[in-house]
């Protein structure tokens, strides 16, 4: 006897969530027409097998022998049988004896149509006999062959094999996580994988945190404090701490973040389900997609491929096309779409912590924004000061002059369109950042404060005054020519009205929208902003003076001002207000352009050059590395360092290493040594470290 698998024709309820053909739909690690190759090649009596197929994906899968059964493709089935030929309509999950079935039909001839008793009526075709019909069959040679043969098993005929064993016809995501749950509990074992304790494992040695029975892929990965029940792992998953799974199927390499909770779910291939995400019975998140903090699946709801659902969304419909993202706060940026009432929401938050001042650069769009930003903070009842095509150092300074707790920087053209910082920008503090994130994640309605109007100020005089102090300071005799690089159109006019003098080139480089400056002439190379401040903090030191640094400069800063018997006072996000004062004061760790002028200003008054100036430092040298880490960057971050926003990896004799998120799927590993050397393989090992977590 030979045999037809028809594999072609779509299927209506996978390809939202899935790429693969429903042949190859994974039951515990192995495709699905892998189990029913088996039962035909157990059965030994069936001589050949032709695979129907759209493509060439069974093809390159199988190849054309099966264990020892010669496997052949069309993409149209023969018209007629030649031989007895055993017509399956779809790929199924079955368990059947088939030399029973053939005996049968060797018996009458003709037809023979295999049908089985069942519970649930309304998912097969019914027959006189009361029993379903599987639509598959076992045809004499001669017969047409054909894909639906229901009609004449439904006009009797057919001979009928009655209770031919089990089926799964997989018509939806319920019948697919029914037959995972099936192939598990029946202990069938897979090619290659072993079983123990009840679990089915690459390896053999099943995690304690895995209640029997499970099936787990390669390379599975779980927090502590987890608990995996009857699920169906696929490889490279990761799963977070406080996770609770329950009848789940989790395909290669998807992410679940920490106290995710899920009931008789599938999770695509590559999909993630960030923190205090849920999944209810029967929904389903498609391959590549993500489920936001805290948002809820619905019972049966699907999410279809490639789409995201927002954080905080309880979704009860089928999310067939990305929802829009909600504005949220992500280490300073604000991201997302920048709607009327994501506007109204942040001016809630800013309201809440004080007077802000907002500013735009020069283009249309910029202006369009720092209106709307204005409207939502005078709507919430706060002070906005309004500064219009100004650069960020200007905006700095005005919030500092305007006693204003925040700043808010609008530019159309950059990546991160929207920054926010604190007074003269410095970090957000983290009571800040709790304000201002609560605002922007309220589910309706706004708490406007109605008893209190709020105001609109203009700005502009304080950018003036700041452009005024900065042009007073400025040294022409620092012995160097200044040429200016800067990414900001508006930016590179400011620092070229600022900076000039005479002799030797030595070019200033301003980045992060001008509040780093790195400097590079022919007789110094590159000198890296940490240098810079070096110097800064040396000049301190010689005056007497402590001096301010974010908190994660290097020790070398400390060692520095130690020989002076003075300190480095550093800030960050805690409320540290001596710090953050003494850096609002010293200005130069926050402003590329300050930190121009304090470097002419010391080759000035000293009198000696860069270079000599460079030599009495303490060996500093420092590198960055981006990396990307797609959609779980910040759970890596709070993986490893037990804080989203970074810290320390590493610190010993050699240097140290911190890393850092750098937008929403990016982490930057900053590495500082006594020698470039040693900084670099502290980054690269640093980042082999990080990738073994992605």
């Amino acid at each position: 006897m030979n045999a037809v698998i028809f594999c072609d024709g779509g299927c209506g309820w996978l390809a939202p969530l899935s790429r693969l053909p429903k042949a190859l739909l994974p039951l515990c690690g192995r495709p699905l027409l892998a189990y029913l190759l088996d039962l035909l090649a157990d059965s030994g009596c069936v001589e050949q097998t032709l695979l129907v197929e759209d493509g060439r994906e069974l093809s390159c899968q199988f190849g054309s022998l099966y264990r020892g059964m010669p496997l052949a493709y069309a993409h149209e089935a023969p018209d007629h049988t030649g031989t007895d030929t055993l017509v399956i309509p779809e790929p199924v999950l079955a368990d059947f004896d088939l030399c029973a079935a053939l005996s049968v039909h060797q018996n009458h001839g003709g037809m023979t149509a295999l049908c089985i008793a069942v519970t649930e009526p309304e998912l097969y075709p019914m027959l006189e006999n009361g029993q379903a019909f599987t639509g598959c069959c076992i045809l004499s040679a001669g017969m047409p062959l054909r894909q639906d043969l229901y009609v004449l098993a439904r006009q009797e005929q057919a001979q009928l094999y009655p209770d031919a064993g089990t089926w799964h016809r997989i018509g939806s995501v319920r019948e697919y996580l029914r037959a995972q749950r099936a192939v598990l509990r029946s202990g069938l074992k897979t090619a290659g994988i072993r079983t123990s304790q009840g679990c089915i494992t690459p390896d053999g040695q099943p995690d304690n945190r895995l209640e029997q029975p499970c099936c787990t892929g390669a390379g599975l990965k779980i927090g502590g404090d987890s608990r995996i029940r009857s699920c169906i792992l696929g490889r490279q998953v990761s799963i977070g701490s406080g996770v609770e799974l329950t009848d789940c199927v989790v395909g290669d390499g998807a992410y679940i973040g920490d106290n995710v909770v899920c009931r008789e779910a599938w999770i695509g291939a590559g999909a993630m389900l960030m923190q205090g995400s849920c999944m209810e019975p029967g929904s389903a998140l498609g391959e590549n997609s993500r489920l936001g903090e805290a948002s809820v699946l619905r019972q049966g709801v699907q999410v279809y491929t490639d789409k995201r659902v927002p954080p905080r969304t309880d979704a009860a419909e089928d999310v067939r096309s990305s929802l829009p993202v909600p504005l949220e706060l992500d280490s300073g940026c604000l991201c997302g779409e920048q709607t009327a009432l994501g506007m109204l929401r942040l001016g809630e938050g800013l309201a809440a912590c004080g007077d802000t001042a907002v500013g735009c650069a020069e283009d249309p769009d910029s202006r369009v924004l720092l209106h709307t930003l204005c409207a939502g903070i005078a709507l919430a009842g706060g002070g906005c000061l309004r500064l219009e095509d100004c650069t960020l150092p200007q905006l700095q300074a005005a919030s500092v002059m305007g006693d204003c707790d925040l700043l808010l920087y609008a530019d159309a053209g950059a990546k991160d369109c929207l920054t926010l910082y604190g007074k003269g920008g410095l970090p957000l503090t983290r009571q800040q950042e709790q304000q201002i994130g609560g605002a922007l994640s309220m589910p309706s309605g706004l708490g406007f404060r109605k008893h209190r109007s709020g105001m609109i100020a203009e700005g502009s005089g304080f950018a003036a005054l700041y452009t005024r102090q900065l042009a007073l300071r400025s040294r022409s005799d620092c012995g160097r020519r200044i040429e200016i690089s800067a990414g900001a159109p508006g930016l590179g006019r400011l620092a070229e009205t600022l900076f000039g003098g005479t002799g030797a080139p030595l070019v200033f480089q301003l980045s992060d929208g001008g509040r780093r400056l790195t400097v590079y002439g022919e007789d110094t190379g590159f000198v890296h902003y940490e240098q810079l401040l070096l110097l800064c903090c040396m000049l301190r030191g010689r005056k007497g003076e402590d001096a301010a640094l974010p908190d994660w400069f290097p020790a070398a800063g400390d060692r520095l001002m130690e020989t002076y018997g003075r300190r480095i006072l550093r800030y960050g996000r805690e409320e540290d207000s001596r710090a953050r004062a003494l850096a609002l004061a010293q200005r130069f760790s926050l402003d590329g352009l300050e930190l121009g002028m304090e470097l002419t200003e010391l080759l000035a008054e000293t009198g000696e050059s860069l270079s000599a100036l460079l030599a009495q430092l303490p060996p500093l040298y420092t590198t960055r590395r981006l990396m990307e880490a797609g959609d779980s960057a910040r759970q890596l971050l709070q993986r490893v360092c037990g804080d989203p926003r970074g810290g320390v990896l590493q610190e010993n004799a050699q240097g140290a290493v911190r890393v850092l998120p750098e937008g929403r799927e990016s982490l930057l590993l900053y590495a500082a040594s006594s020698d470039m050397e040693t900084a670099q393989e502290l980054c690269g090992q640093a980042e082999a470290f990080l990738r073994g977590y992605c």
